[in-house]
């Protein structure tokens, strides 16, 4: 006798009656498919939770207590509450509007073209070169300069930044920034062509203080291949799209 073939068919005997379970039924009048409880016990099957008795009936539970509260709301008119049939509208109105946003969206997918172009600016922007940085903040540029001072005679960096640095997320690590893209706003530009250990020339405004910086290393740009960068450049421009499809609707609107 195979009893492998015995096992597979049992499993499938069993899988098939845990399926079985699943039949309509009705809480006062109103009737629950076996359709609706199956989409319930798909989406949470694919979350990772097995599919037991326990939860389909943990499923069928749900649905008659919902059911059944939101049936009481209504025999006690909660439903023609002024303020619960504004919030209603409200989300009933925020839903069409995400259904025309998504709908117009999924017929004008981001294309291959966009998405490569996307990529290859913000390669351009990266740069070649990307700069281990080490960073002190003072409140004057008088205090800045001082501490620029100490670190060209001789004190180490990581010193005099645990020392004088008003950045408190970076003091305790000597003013450890860790590696950044010439691309980085406002300061990037700063460390192009800068050296190995080499400081900036002097103190940078920045709000609410000055900065002095030491460039500690150099090595070449680490940057995502396309297929790493695609999923997020697609939802960039899906975004952008988005945007410029709502400001175009509003834009023909008749306003007096």
């Amino acid at each position: 006798m195979n009893f492998k073939i015995l096992a597979v068919v049992a499993a499938s005997m069993a899988a098939a009656a845990a399926n079985a379970a699943v039949t309509d039924f009705t809480v006062n009048g109103t009737k629950v498919t076996a359709a609706q409880q199956e989409e319930i016990i798909k989406a949470m099957t694919a979350r990772g939770q097995a599919r037991t008795p326990a939860l389909e009936q943990a499923v069928k539970q749900n649905l008659i207590a919902n059911i059944a509260v939101l049936q009481e709301a209504r025999k006690q008119g909660i439903d023609k509450d002024p303020e619960v049939m504004a919030r209603i509208s409200a989300v009933s109105e925020d839903i069409q509007r995400q259904a025309l946003v998504g709908k117009y969206l999924q017929a004008h997918p981001a294309t291959e073209a966009e998405l490569q172009q996307l990529y290859q600016a913000d390669k351009t922007r990266w740069g070649d070169t990307e700069y281990h940085v080490r960073h002190l903040t003072t409140l004057t540029e008088a205090d800045a300069n001082k501490a620029l001072d100490r670190i060209r005679k001789g004190e180490s960096f990581e010193k005099v930044a645990s020392e004088v640095s008003m950045d408190q997320g970076t003091k305790a690590h000597g003013g450890e920034l860790g590696w950044v893209p010439a691309a980085i706003p406002q300061i990037g530009s700063l460390f192009k062509g800068m050296k190995k250990g080499q400081l900036v020339a002097k103190p940078v405004q920045i709000q609410g203080g000055f900065d002095v910086f030491q460039v500690v290393d150099t090595r070449p740009a680490q940057f995502p291949t396309f297929e790493q960068a695609k999923p997020r450049l697609a939802r960039m421009v899906m975004e952008r799209r988005a945007a410029d499809y709502v400001k175009n609707i509003a834009s023909q609107a008749v306003v007096k």
